[in-house]
């Protein structure tokens, strides 16, 4: 039996397609390209927001996504898994807060 693509091993691609087409999105700020980059924000957040809770509980569910991607687990053998889940949800707060401010642009420019 063939084992298929776990959607957790997609959460690296993920981020860093979101990151991608933010930075690809940067160039304008007509409608479509606002919302693109607000969706790219989201995701990356999201990512992040996922890769901090599976720090934060390591033992029972979370090795196995912290493990899959050689950045979260280098982070986790520096800092720990507790302190690398709440490292993990500080930096979300980054990207939500360009979400929102994007939001907020969108908002006041219409």
């Amino acid at each position: 039996m063939s084992q298929g693509l776990v959607p957790i091993e997609l959460l690296p691609l993920l981020f860093f397609t979101a990151l991608m087409v933010y930075a690809l999105a940067m160039g304008s700020a007509d409608l479509a390209r606002s919302l693109i980059r607000l969706a790219a924000l989201a995701a990356g957040a999201g990512c992040l927001v996922v890769w901090g809770v599976a720090a934060l509980f390591y033992e029972s569910w979370g090795q196995p996504v912290i493990d899959e991607f050689y950045a979260t687990a280098i982070i986790e053998r520096r800092l720990g898994a507790l302190w690398t889940g709440w490292l993990l949800i500080a930096l979300a707060a980054l990207p939500a807060v360009f979400a929102l401010r994007e939001a907020w642009r969108l908002k006041t420019a219409r």
